[in-house]
């Protein structure tokens, strides 16, 4: 399977239809774990997307509008499994400053939720924690460290929890990886990819089960 780890945007995947339709948002990491989540939940759950990189938060927010036009009947979808994080922490360029400061993504995390929860009103709003970076500390041309990661983790939790949101904590479901399951600084290896799709593919099946929506 292609693993895309460019941080650029493309063209917009055309509608998908099946059953049980579940909008991915995220960078290149869900970009990375889609086919293998899609492969376990063949059948059962259309997992749609946009095929660009969803970016960092404010791009996320000014795309929805666009990208809820994937689906047929937007008010049908069952679930968004939902991440920004990696481009709002990094220090582009090595910026001092990152993109957004906790305080900035967490209010723009609070917007996404309300424009999703207008857009798509039957669905379950789940939205993962961003991945922790290779442990052996290297940095990539955008960087951005395990602890700025854990920060705005915290920053999202505290600002989606009271609204209800359901937290996939793949921050967790990765601490404990070796450098080994890294590609780069950031991207898993296609094996790593593997493990984390289907990772994902049990955070929705799970949550479909409990809307009833998986027989």
């Amino acid at each position: 399977m292609p693993q895309i780890y460019d941080e650029e945007g493309g063209g917009r995947r055309a509608a998908a239809h099946g059953a049980n339709q579940v909008f991915l948002i995220g960078d290149s990491i869900r970009m990375g774990f889609q086919p293998w989540a899609q492969r376990a939940l063949e059948g059962r759950a259309t997992l749609v997307s946009p095929e660009e990189n969803c970016r960092y938060t404010q791009y996320t927010y000014t795309s929805l509008a666009a990208w809820k036009e994937l689906f047929p009947d937007p008010a049908a979808v069952k679930l968004v499994h939902w991440n920004n994080g990696h481009w709002d922490a990094a220090h582009w360029d090595k910026d001092p400053r990152p993109l957004n400061s906790e305080a900035e993504y967490a209010a723009m995390l609070v917007r996404i939720h309300q424009r999703l929860c207008r857009y798509f009103p039957g669905a379950k709003i789940l939205f993962a924690t961003t991945s922790p970076p290779n442990p052996n500390g290297t940095m990539g041309p955008n960087p951005r460290t395990r602890a700025e990661i854990a920060r705005y983790n915290e920053a999202a939790r505290a600002a989606l929890e009271p609204l209800g949101v359901q937290i996939d904590d793949v921050w967790a479901f990765l601490r404990d990886w070796g450098a080994e399951d890294y590609a780069d600084y950031v991207h898993l290896t296609e094996s790593g990819f593997e493990r984390l799709g289907l990772h994902v593919a049990d955070v929705i099946r799970a949550a479909l089960k409990e809307q009833g929506a998986w027989n």
